[in-house]
């Protein structure tokens, strides 16, 4: 995300550059000089960048420091400000009074709609507690009505969809269909197009006369450059766009598209995907997001993904064990199931503070670590991870080994690392139950693994 190229440089610049008690111009426009090179780095708009430079100088100008905070802390402070206005300063709200409500997904062809589609559906169910029917609209695209039916299949969600019939008069019946069978939300995969065409835009403007949405949501692919600003206004236009929702944002999306759609278009971000499943849907923090592009990590919205993805009765098994000094190798690898299910490992390190500007490299190498640990631990009996003093025998040691199709190498490092972990968890656990302020060896140690 292109909040790795701001952290990077805004660190570096202001812990180089703002020493002083106070912010002076000369000290601001060396920092503001990087900060804007990481954003255009980011392929946000130029007329953006030169906006958002002015007004954190302007804020800045002989800015005199809190009490409490440092120079360069103030100076974060400002930009952390300055980058949520920009982003909106609240989450979008959808609206889900009407009966049944309607939302109208519009975009070009590769944008990620139809898999959105699934996912906005998915989360409004899980946390609207909504009854969703998805209308196969797409009757030009092949196999885009076979996509929503998979995609139905999976999440155990209605498709509605008649074939090749008129998108308009399929749209209109949904309605009733949904009325009918207690569907209290109605998502419509619209048709998309490699690019914008009268006969495309006349047929999302039928749709909407006919059904009348509460929300009309575009999806824009964030890898996406500049051109998704003139493609969001053309549909804006006609359409009258209600939010925005950008994919795309677990890889290597720079994100520019993210801060210029926002003030350039001024429609709001709805959500962002995160990710190719279907879970991996956010609502759009601003000052969550404002967080994770300057380093500081996004904690929060870590513990609701832990939330939605870990029981709470497992949560507390795994506390109740490690506070009696259980922890063996069992637990361990539960915590990897549980990691696992929470998506992408450099998408969990990223909302880590002090580990958003964790290297590529070292994600790859931790999912591979863990990977592996799995592996090893799945060829061991229950027994022996309730037990981890029967490993040590020679013979089930060189079982182990071999059932697993690793190396002795790899075996030891999980081993030595699970001793080391085990003997942090019950120190943790000790100073806890005596009353002191337990004392957490650093941030990153995910699955007890050392990452």
């Amino acid at each position: 995300m292109f909040g790795e190229f701001l952290a990077n440089r805004l660190k570096k610049s202001i812990n180089k550059n703002i020493k002083k008690s106070t912010l002076s111009e000369e000290t601001i426009a060396l920092a503001l000089k990087e900060i804007r090179l990481a954003l255009l780095e980011a392929d946000v708009n130029n007329e953006v960048v030169k906006i958002f430079i002015e007004n954190v100088k302007e804020k800045a100008k002989y800015e005199y420091i809190q009490e409490g905070l440092r120079p360069d802390q103030m100076m974060i402070k400002i930009v952390h400000e300055e980058i949520t206005t920009i982003l909106g300063q609240k989450p979008y709200d959808v609206a889900l009074t009407s009966k049944p409500s309607i939302i109208m997904m519009v975009g070009l062809q590769g944008s990620g709609k139809t898999t959105s589609t699934g996912k906005i559906a998915n989360f409004l169910r899980k946390k609207k507690a909504k009854n969703p029917l998805l209308v196969g609209a797409d009757i030009y695209r092949p196999a885009a009505i076979e996509q929503l039916q998979v995609i139905g299949k999976t999440l155990g969600i209605t498709v509605f969809e008649k074939g090749k019939q008129d998108p308009v008069l399929t749209s209109k019946q949904a309605i009733q269909y949904a009325n009918e069978n207690g569907h209290d939300l109605i998502i419509i995969d619209t048709a998309g197009r490699l690019h914008i065409d009268e006969d495309l835009m006349q047929e999302l403007k039928n749709i909407k006369t006919e059904v009348k949405p509460d929300e009309i949501f575009i999806v824009v692919d964030g890898m996406t450059g500049q051109d998704i600003i003139n493609v969001t206004n053309s549909f804006n236009d006609l359409l009258k766009i209600t939010g925005v929702i950008v994919t795309k944002l677990d890889g290597d999306a720079r994100g520019g598209a993210v801060f210029s759609i926002r003030y350039l278009t001024k429609l709001p971000i709805a959500f962002v995907g995160t990710g190719e499943g279907l879970s991996n849907l956010q609502i759009f923090y601003p000052d969550r997001m404002a967080d994770r592009i300057l380093g500081m990590g996004d904690v929060q919205t870590l513990f609701e993904k832990a939330q939605e993805n870990i029981s709470e009765r497992d949560m507390k098994k795994t506390m109740n064990r490690m506070m009696a000094g259980q922890f063996d190798l069992q637990d361990l690898l539960n915590q990897m199931k549980q990691i696992s299910s929470m998506g992408k490992m450099g998408g969990i390190m990223k909302m880590m503070p002090g580990m958003p500007n964790v290297s590529e490299d070292r994600i790859v190498k931790a999912e591979e670590k863990l990977r592996i640990a799995e592996i090893i631990l799945n060829s061991m009996t229950i027994k022996e991870r309730r037990e981890p003093r029967l490993i040590k025998q020679l013979n089930r040691r060189k079982r182990i080994v071999k059932g697993s199709g690793r190396n002795d190498k790899e075996y030891n490092e999980l081993i030595s690392q699970y001793e080391k972990t085990k003997k942090q968890v019950d120190q943790i656990a000790k100073q806890i139950k005596s009353g002191r302020m337990p004392n957490i060896p650093g941030m990153g140690n995910i699955g007890g693994l050392g990452f």
